[in-house]
Order: C-alpha cells, then structure tokens, then sequence
C-alpha cells in the first residue's frame, strides 16, 4: 500500500509542475525563437522541427522552408 501513495504522491507532484511550467509559458513573450528538434510527443521515438521559444522552452510554430533548411544546413 506504501507504493500506492507514492505513486499518487508523484502524480500530483508531476501535476502541478506541469501546471507551473504552463503559468510559466503562457506568460512568456517568446522573443527569442529558436528552431530545433524536438520529441513528438513524451512517449515517443519520433523527433520533429518546431520553431521554440529559447526563454521558455515553448512550442511556438512550424519553420518556414527558409528556417528548415537552414537548420539541417548548420545555419544560425
């Protein structure tokens, strides 16, 4: 029963840093875009470009053709 409340102690503790790293970006300015590879998703294998914020670490667009290519190019 110990690992029970554990496990529930972990999950609300995971809530509520996410609900804080929600306030957090939802109250950024997002001046600093940055375009990276990012997971897809938490339990996925599969990466994809997004345009990010590099203050907040938010998901903020898809990249121009422009970006992209840049990107896989090695150009900042």
């Amino acid at each position: 029963m110990a690992s029970n409340k554990k496990v529930a102690s972990l999950i609300d503790k995971k809530r509520k840093i996410s609900k804080e790293i929600d306030d957090l970006q939802n109250n950024c300015e997002h001046l600093h875009k940055v375009v990276k590879s990012i997971q897809e998703n938490e339990d996925s294998s599969t990466f994809v470009v997004r345009c990010v914020c590099g203050g907040c670490g938010k998901i903020i667009g898809i990249p121009t053709q422009q970006q992209l290519n840049e990107y896989l190019n090695g150009i900042r």
